[in-house]
């Protein structure tokens, strides 16, 4: 079972991060209606009479895109409407997934390190450990590639 969810995720990544390649460098000051739309070559009016709406009616769906206020739904119909098609993602704000990953691997993996650390320095057993900063990463792989259930917490 650990392999099928391993490969599952696997290639989630690879989807999201092909998708973050490819989009992350779109421009979104323009929204993506009037975008394809003027791609198309279509006039406001135009895309009007195919949604069957007012001319008014797209240029507020299509400020409302830009501002963030519109509905997956009403994007999905005006896309139809140009013969396009959604299509929706999410992507890593920087870099690709495993970086998210090991971002939040580290963390826990400091808490932990630095947290024994202290432990041991009471203890006096701090003589001959690796330095802290290895200790981290050698931890934060592990915890990257087990995925325990509390990873996120």
């Amino acid at each position: 079972m650990r392999n099928v969810k391993s490969t599952l995720r696997r290639r989630n990544v690879e989807l999201i991060d092909f998708a973050s390649s490819t989009m992350s460098n779109a421009p979104s000051r323009r929204g993506w209606i009037e975008r394809f739309r003027v791609a198309l070559g279509m006039s406001i009016t135009d895309l009007a009479e195919r949604v069957g709406v007012s001319r008014p009616s797209i240029s507020k769906l299509e400020s409302r895109e830009k501002d963030g206020s519109i509905t997956i739904k009403q994007i999905d119909k005006v896309a139809e409407a140009m013969g396009g098609k959604l299509v929706y993602a999410i992507i890593p704000a920087e870099g690709k997934m495993d970086d998210i990953v090991m971002n939040q691997a580290r963390k826990r993996a400091k808490r932990i390190i630095k947290r024994t650390r202290a432990h041991m320095a009471l203890e006096a057993q701090s003589e001959g450990l690796q330095s802290q900063e290895e200790a981290i990463e050698e931890l934060a792989e592990e915890m990257a590639r087990e995925m325990a259930r509390d990873f996120w917490k």
